[in-house]
């Protein structure tokens, strides 16, 4: 008998390093800039100051993941 788990760990989801600028590279390019570009950086920076008031990481993950 294994003392293994029977199911693989979730690995959390961590975007690559320059997803944030690939990501607003593409909706600077999309028609629609005028509304998605000012819309994702409020929310990234929402994000960015709650993880460093925080020390944590995911609400940036959460908005890039959200906006992917």
């Amino acid at each position: 008998m294994s003392a293994q788990p029977d199911h693989a760990p979730v690995t959390p989801y961590a975007p690559a390093p320059g997803a944030p600028a690939e990501l607003l590279a593409q909706l600077r390019a999309d028609k629609r800039a005028d509304t998605w570009v000012p819309a994702f950086e409020r929310e990234w920076s929402a994000a960015l100051e709650e993880s460093r008031r925080t020390f944590s990481l995911a609400g940036l993950y959460e908005v890039i993941q959200d906006w992917q």
